[in-house]
């Protein structure tokens, strides 16, 4: 019964948007939209913002992580959003679902590409739905965290048209973090990606800016680097007094490195890499079991394979006779929390690594010798600034390492300043102003957006 009124339900969409139904859609799309209050719940929001607030429309809110909490917090913007579902569904009305992202087989911007007409039917539709839709709940800008996402772009290219400027605040950051993906990352941007149609985008760092500019992917004076908002809250709690370590049990982190048969790294000889470092972990675990060891992968979790490997040492380890309470393997925890109560930190080519290094926490590189050839060293995360951190060679050392800054994790002055020079470059400032940064620009972008040309034009004259 259910699986057949949902089938009535999706009937019913396609032939309102087919028959190109704007005010009634605009209108019920004024219902399910919901707004992000300051505390961070979800309520219905009014038709108008209080106080003169300006009216934010948050885009794939699932592909941001929590900046854009950190500007609801903020309390400075009325913050909307549309149900993922309900703004994707609208899109592949005209799009085949399979279309999710752009690259070079599907870039707008080639000849030849396959879904022009597509995109012609959505823009002159979205014309004349946002319009309305706009309307009726007072948007004054939409923000989204992707270059890539198709639903995001035609409706952000659509909005900037009709005078509600599209803000593109990118997640992606890191680009420069190493010189192979600094170079896929511009030709990816230059060949992959549909030129920018929207009104500005705020990256995080100078270098990732660079990358936008570089390719022609969009003009200078429509880019800023402002920071990173999430990292502001996680840089004023680091200065807050942690428990007492020797009031609670020690605790090792292990941030797994992978790699991708086609990324950055890619070359299979890794993989005995990859499994030694897992053993260690489960060996170390098995080895003290007064310490804590917590491998926290990627949110993706790990790779079947890597799953596999993994399961296949705890046999061979002999763990199935230890209960191994003290080893935790975890990729829904919090990782600025996790760092808080955590002594020391090991890993590879993953950004958190200069988030625990910048509140002072003792990080380890496993720089062991399959990684040290010169085929590798452009693919290392921050490989220039290897002396900011303890290098162990093998596992002999790590492990030696590790159980050294357990009794003496305090770094010193001159490679602390070091560490947050690295930190401002790639990831955000240690002042903890980027909310802030991002607040005053939002405002400024939106106070000098052109005059709205609603009902100005058609579609067919608004020259996409």
């Amino acid at each position: 019964m259910n699986i057949l009124l949902r089938n009535i339900c999706s009937l019913l969409f396609r032939i309102i948007v087919r028959n190109r139904c704007h005010s009634k859609l605009a209108f019920f799309y004024s219902l399910i939209i919901k707004e992000l209050t300051s505390d961070g719940k979800i309520k219905r929001p009014s038709k108008q913002a209080g106080n003169n607030k300006l009216t934010i429309l948050v885009l794939s809110i699932d592909g941001f992580r929590s900046d854009v909490d950190c500007i609801a917090n903020t309390n400075e913007f009325r913050v909307l959003i549309i149900p993922v579902q309900w703004q994707r569904r609208l899109v592949y009305q005209f799009y085949p679902v399979e279309l999710q992202k752009y690259g070079f087989k599907n870039n707008p911007d080639q000849l030849g590409y396959k879904y022009s007409k597509e995109q012609e039917e959505i823009r002159e539709f979205l014309y004349e739905f946002l319009a309305r839709l706009y309307k009726r709940i007072s948007i004054n800008c939409v923000i989204s965290p992707h270059s890539r996402y198709v639903a995001d772009l035609d409706w952000g290219a659509v909005s900037t048209k009709l005078g509600v400027p599209h803000i593109l605040i990118p997640r992606d950051s890191q680009f420069a973090s190493s010189p192979y993906l600094l170079n896929r990352m511009k030709h990816f941007f230059s060949d992959g990606l549909p030129k920018f149609e929207g009104k500005h985008i705020i990256v995080q760092s100078e270098l990732d800016r660079e990358v936008y500019i570089d390719t022609g992917y969009v003009d200078v004076e429509k880019t800023s680097s402002l920071g990173c908002p999430r990292m502001d809250g996680f840089l004023r709690k680091s200065k807050e007094k942690r428990l007492d370590a020797k009031r609670r049990r020690k605790k090792v982190v292990f941030l797994p490195f992978t790699y991708k048969e086609k990324g950055t790294f890619d070359i299979l000889d890794l993989r005995s890499y990859v499994k030694e470092l897992q053993l260690f972990f489960l060996r170390f675990a098995i080895k003290f079991p007064e310490i804590d060891v917590v491998i926290k992968p990627k949110p993706k979790g790990l790779k079947p394979w890597e799953k596999e490997v993994m399961f296949e040492m705890i046999g061979d380890a002999g763990t199935e006779n230890n209960k191994l309470l003290n080893l935790i393997i975890r990729n829904d925890i919090d990782i600025h929390s996790l760092f808080r109560e955590s002594d020391v930190v090991c890993g590879l080519n993953t950004s958190a690594l200069l988030e625990a290094a910048v509140i002072g926490l003792p990080i380890i590189i496993p720089y062991f010798k399959d990684l040290q050839c010169p085929k590798y060293d452009e693919r290392l995360f921050y490989r220039d600034a290897y002396n900011l951190f303890d290098i162990a060679e093998d596992t002999i050392e790590l492990e030696s390492l590790i159980l050294y800054r357990l009794e003496n994790p305090i770094i010193e002055e001159k490679i602390m300043e070091g560490r947050k020079a690295l930190f401002g470059k790639y990831v955000s400032s240690v002042k903890g102003d980027a909310t802030e940064k991002h607040v005053t620009l939002i405002k400024e972008i939106v106070n000098k957006k052109e005059d709205s040309i609603f009902f100005k034009s058609t579609p067919k004259q608004a020259n996409w």
